[in-house]
């Protein structure tokens, strides 16, 4: 049976993008209009679609799909729309949806566009469209250009997810008429505390992961239990030393196409990070920085060793494994097993440097560390640059301020939580969860206000001593190191060592302090070489790097420390044996290429 105009069955299409919805222009007030005029029209609505925060711009639309999978099965006669740019933004996609719903015999209408079909109403509806996508991309460009002048010249932090330890006022609760930043002094408390066991214990992110779930304090989101990966995005931004950055990221094609095979492969997009040369950084104010610059470098710089020193699956065990790096092109020098004769070689194969026997390397560093701490004036020669002390954290009086603000915090949630319960609205067991999370929370708070109570006590004088009489003590003891002492030590002493083919060149640092009592006391070297304590200051050996420690655990320093750096050049003292067994081998390798050549030719 043919439909006359009063059985059309009509499908109403509606769509707001977020920036419509902050306007105040809702997607209630497009349902209404559009049900208005189909009862003017006398037309049967079957159903509304409404696509509420989606941007005309994508072809890919919830809604939108499934109007247009109805069409195909023959539910509908025509599809009515607000206006033009309601139904896409972007003219290609304007006219695939057009086309695509015409061929399924469904009529497309637009509410502020009367008019039957004709070839002017088709050309209208195509211009209105081009209209709307050029509306779009100006709407784009201002809102980028306006929010890049908001981060480059403003230095203003945009309204975005706050990372763990803030929180974000936006504009119309803020006294300052702005959207800003505030710490959150309980999560602010636990920030510092992952930083500091990274610092001083040399934890690393698995180890700091079982420490945070130990302590009992749920993560933001009220997990069971930490995650590696919300760790590491903590202990690596650098918002948390007061430094944000703005155009991180891009949007591109992903790496992992999505199965829903009805998303078209460009808009099937995803994020990937910029170079660092177009991130847009921010200076937060003093005031919100959670941990100062020089531990946030020193944190990073141990995760790094972390993973370079961690062992894996190591069948064999390298002196020098993770610290030796390509003269030519800077690349890690690795091991290289050939058949039970170890060596060094490039990992990138770049034959600027050939390999170098295990043997010849490690009697080169190991004899150039021990010459230059058993005569004080090697190692004073060596030193080329005096680090300053780093600035300490915010001072102890601000920290335990925020304590007693995070104190106040959960005393305040408590008492509605035991509100809620007199009210009947929680079971008893859920107040039983909610009064353990609060004590596991105040328990971590109560014990960092102890520790930092401690560290506010006067300490004892201390006899101070010469940088080479605590030379004198290390060189007193590195004979009787063993090869997995050895290897800790040059750990913490070096940084890199860099091979040049004829020569080495040795770089690394001695922490020193004005403030610490026992930065270079000697008698504290010694005792820590002869307790062992070199290997880990945790009680627990969690950390990948079970064998490295940070220096401060050697040193005993603090945040206040700063450093001594010191190069030494020295020539490669070639193993013999190792040096006619690489020669017989190039010989044999030659041979058999000559004879190669001579069969083929």
């Amino acid at each position: 049976m043919e439909n006359t105009p009063h059985n059309v069955r009509v499908a109403l299409y509606c769509r707001v993008s977020t920036e419509e919805q902050r306007e105040g222009q809702t997607i209630e007030s497009q349902v209404s209009e559009l049900e208005r005029f189909a009862q003017e029209k006398g037309w049967t609505t079957i159903g509304i679609y409404k696509d509420e925060g989606w941007s005309g711009s994508l072809l890919a639309r919830p809604e939108l799909d499934r109007l247009r999978d109805d069409a195909s099965r023959g539910l509908l006669d025509t599809v009515l729309i607000n206006d033009v740019d309601r139904l896409a933004r972007d003219v290609t996609h304007l006219g695939v949806i057009k086309r695509d719903l015409e061929r399924r015999s469904v009529r497309v209408v637009f509410r502020k566009l009367p008019g039957e079909q004709s070839p002017t109403h088709n050309l209208l509806v195509n211009i209105l469209g081009s209209f709307a996508e050029f509306e779009r991309e100006l709407i784009a460009d201002r809102t980028r250009r306006g929010r890049r002048h908001k981060v480059e010249v403003r230095q203003q932090f945009l309204g975005s997810i706050p990372p763990y330890g803030f929180k974000y006022v936006p504009r119309s609760a803020s006294s300052s008429g702005t959207g800003i930043l505030e710490i959150l002094p309980e999560e602010a408390a636990m920030v510092r505390q992952m930083y500091r066991w990274v610092d001083q214990d040399g934890s690393s992110i698995a180890r700091v992961v079982v420490q945070l779930n130990e302590t009992g304090v749920p993560p933001r989101k009220r997990g069971r239990n930490w995650q590696k990966s919300s760790v590491r995005r903590i202990l690596r931004s650098e918002i948390y030393a007061g430094v944000w950055h703005y155009n991180k990221h891009r949007l591109c094609e992903p790496r992992r196409q999505r199965q829903d095979r009805r998303y078209p492969k460009s808009e099937r997009t995803s994020l990937r990070l910029r170079p660092k040369s177009e991130w847009l950084p921010v200076i937060l104010p003093e005031q919100l920085r959670i941990v100062n610059p020089g531990q946030w470098r020193r944190v990073q710089e141990q995760l790094n060793r972390n993973v370079s020193f961690s062992p894996r699956n190591a069948k064999h065990v390298y002196l020098l494994a993770g610290l030796v790096r390509c003269g030519g092109c800077q690349a890690a020098y690795v091991g290289e097993p050939g058949h039970g004769r170890f060596a060094y070689r490039c990992s990138k194969r770049c034959k600027k440097h050939g390999t170098i026997a295990e043997s010849s390397l490690n009697l080169t560093v190991w004899n150039a560390v021990s010459e230059a701490f058993q005569s004080p004036d090697v190692i004073a020669e060596a030193i080329t640059v005096a680090g300053e002390s780093t600035k300490a954290l915010p001072p102890i009086n601000s920290e335990k301020e925020e304590i007693g603000r995070g104190m106040e915090q959960i005393d305040t949630e408590e008492s509605r939580v035991l509100h809620a319960y007199r009210l009947e609205i929680l079971s008893p067991e859920q107040l039983a969860r909610e009064l353990e999370a609060f004590r596991a929370r105040r328990m971590n708070l109560q014990s960092r206000k102890s520790a930092l109570d401690r560290e506010s006590q006067p300490k004892a004088a201390f006899v101070r001593r010469s940088l080479e009489e605590y030379c004198q003590v290390i060189a007193g003891k590195l004979a009787t190191l063993g090869w997995e002492k050895r290897q800790r030590l040059l750990r913490l002493l070096l940084r890199s060592v860099i091979f040049e083919g004829d020569q080495v060149r040795i770089r690394g640092i001695i922490p020193l302090s004005d403030n610490a009592p026992s930065a270079v006391d000697p008698a504290e070297a010694n005792a820590t070489l002869n307790t062992g304590r070199i290997a880990s200051t945790s009680s627990k050996p969690y950390a990948r790097n079970v064998a490295e420690q940070s220096t401060e655990a050697m040193l005993q320093g603090d945040d206040s420390r700063g450093t001594l750096s010191f190069e030494l050049v020295r020539t490669v003292e070639r193993d013999e044996t190792a040096a006619k067994v690489a020669s017989l081998a190039n010989l044999i390798k030659a041979n058999a290429a000559l004879k190669r050549k001579r069969e083929a030719n």
